[in-house]
């Protein structure tokens, strides 16, 4: 069930489409709109232009189009009414209640409680860690030791939990399941009467996701074992150095990423992922404001689907064994998702830095100057493994070099860029002393390419008289769309039809536009398109003149629409009615050569 017209509009109109869309992608204003590197594809240059006076965005590479509901529905990967919910918790709006399941009006309530309940023990936390306590003490102490400034623990939200069983227990109003429901709390064991703090004496890390909520937390913990109280009974155990918020309806670590809500404010069109809540924090205090972490978690394609606005990743994970495992299990899957990767490994910057596991380490060491630059020269993740491969060798035996050609042969065939895999093949050449013919004959072989297959280059022909037409179709409804006038000379001259327009979608176009015209009503682009499933219709508005005079309209309408009639003229003779017609024919050869003469 849809909302109301009057209610989509309205949260359209609270929520102003480069607002929205900047919060995912670095705009750049030039000739009256935004433009910036698509979401959708990849590209190196910016075609994907937004308009703030049509409240639209269009990319000129890909086609993807629409008003800031359908830009949300793509960028979150949600459906029409998750967007629009999305939106309205952006800017505080209300929306009115509607008619759903039993099971899924249960299951909302549960996810909007935990949210709110979240929210509460969120304030909670950091109100005590800055209370008088031994243990907020030694927790700002700690902090302050890590170099973790008062800003940073601000702007992320930073608490501390209680060393108490039942601290939070104690502060929120509400039932003990409900906290269990949000992940906050945990229920006995041996007795299910009682309940407990999932989190005490912990530094508190609050995940908040792309609509600005509270989904979780993660903890880190302050003392080195804790006492277990169930049923009376007291036993010692081993806590984990880090506790995430169980999977709940509304936290899903697989589906989070810790910081992304502030790093896409940073508007960079690379992201940079490290693996810990502390390398976040450090890589923010030292200016690098695009930095994320995975939540204890490999990346996955959940993950690649939240990164659809950044163009570049590098993958900064720590540089032990672990860490090299995650990152080549994270290069596939973001590669992939269409995502240009690069690694840094801050481990083998030098021999002297051969300690220095993580970035938080090193900023402490070196500072920021030098990261910019090792962030600059990130390796490509090819490069990170094809390097990995020659330490897995003997270099100096012919049986060591040939097993890693064929090796770095293989990784070669998944490039597309044959300028990419020709660079390459010339650094592997030199490593390896094998020839570059050899390598490339061995990396078609994996491409599956026969020896004896030349590539020959084919010029796409582009036919400037379609391209004319579709300009010409574009700029005629955009025409009779926004000037009443040019629409009902239009519809009075019975020139142009739904026949004559091109396709079902243009008719319903032609149609509203005469509508509009007979009953006065003004509609702006993204109104329009808001009608329509099919978004490629953007095109239309996009990019468009504006017209100062009324002979101006005229002149554009009468050339547009004899483009558009010539084209359908042009067509209607190809058919074998038409041949079979010499009286259709020669109507159709006059309409050809005829201008008409609408007047405005």
């Amino acid at each position: 069930m849809r909302y109301s017209e009057d209610i989509i509009q309205e949260v359209m109109a609270l929520n102003d489409v480069v607002d929205v869309v900047s919060s995912y992608v670095a705009l750049n204003p030039r000739s009256g709109n935004h433009f910036g590197r698509c979401p959708f594809h990849n590209e190196k240059t910016a075609s994907f232009s937004v308009s703030q006076t049509k409240q639209i965005f269009y990319c000129f590479g890909c086609n993807a189009g629409g008003n800031v509901i359908n830009f949300i529905m793509r960028i979150e990967n949600l459906d029409f009414i998750a967007s629009i919910k999305l939106l309205a918790d952006r800017v505080g709006f209300k929306l009115p209640e509607k008619t759903e399941t039993a099971s899924a009006k249960e299951e909302r309530t549960i996810r909007e409680r935990s949210a709110e309940l979240n929210k509460i023990a969120a304030r909670f936390y950091h109100d005590y860690l800055y209370g008088s306590t031994n243990d907020a003490k030694n927790a700002r102490r700690y902090l302050e030791e890590r170099g973790i400034s008062a800003g940073i623990i601000k702007r992320f939200g930073l608490g501390l939990s209680p060393t108490a069983w039942d601290g939070l227990l104690k502060h929120m109003d509400t039932e003990p399941s409900h906290l269990v429901a949000a992940g906050l709390a945990t229920q006995g064991r041996n007795d299910a009467a009682k309940y407990y703090d999932r989190f005490r004496s912990r530094l508190m890390f609050p995940i908040i996701d792309s609509r600005n909520r509270v989904v979780g937390f993660g903890g880190r913990i302050m003392a080195e074992s804790d006492k277990l109280e169930d049923s009376g009974r007291q036993e010692s155990r081993s806590e984990a150095k880090y506790l995430n918020t169980p999977e709940t309806s509304l936290f899903h670590k697989s589906s989070q990423l810790y910081g992304l809500n502030l790093a896409r404010k940073a508007r960079k069109p690379d992201l940079i992922i490290v693996e810990g809540y502390m390398d976040v924090l450090a890589m923010h205090q030292w200016g690098f404001t695009n930095t994320v972490a995975v939540l204890g978690t490999a990346l996955n394609e959940s993950h690649v689907r939240l990164l659809k606005s950044f163009s570049d990743v590098i993958l900064m994970l720590d540089g032990d064994a672990a860490g090299v495992r995650a990152t080549l299990r994270a290069i596939p899957i973001l590669t992939a998702g269409g995502l240009k990767v690069k690694t840094l490994n801050l481990s083998e910057i030098s021999e002297a830095d051969a300690t220095v596991k993580d970035p938080d380490e090193y900023l402490k060491k070196h500072g920021s100057v030098p990261m910019v630059e090792l962030i600059k020269n990130a390796k490509s993740h090819i490069a990170f493994q094809v390097a990995l491969y020659k330490q897995n060798y003997d270099m100096s035996t012919t049986d060591g070099r040939i097993g890693f050609t064929q090796e770095a042969a293989k990784l070669l065939s998944t490039l597309s860029s044959a300028i990419e895999t020709d660079a390459y093949i010339s650094e592997i050449s030199k490593t390896s002393e094998i020839s570059e013919a050899a390598i490339r004959t061995e990396v078609n072989k994996q491409k599956g390419v026969a020896p004896s297959a030349i590539p020959i280059s084919r010029t796409r022909v582009r036919s400037t008289k379609g391209d004319g037409v579709k300009k010409a179709r574009n700029t005629l409804l955009h025409l009779i769309l926004t000037y009443h006038i040019a629409a009902k000379a239009l519809e009075e001259s019975k020139y142009i039809g739904t026949l004559e327009i091109g396709s079902a979608i243009y008719g319903e176009l032609l149609n509203l536009a005469f509508s509009n015209a007979a009953q006065g009503k003004q509609m702006n682009p993204a109104e329009i398109i808001a009608h329509f499933e099919d978004q490629a219709i953007t095109e239309i508005f996009i990019d468009t003149p504006e017209y100062s005079t009324r002979l101006a309209i005229e002149k554009t309408l009468n050339e547009t629409a004899f483009i558009v009639k010539r084209a359908w003229a042009l067509q209607e003779m190809e058919s074998e009615s038409a041949r079979n017609d010499p009286k259709t024919l020669q109507l159709l050869g006059l309409t050809i050569r005829t201008m008409p003469s609408i007047s405005i």
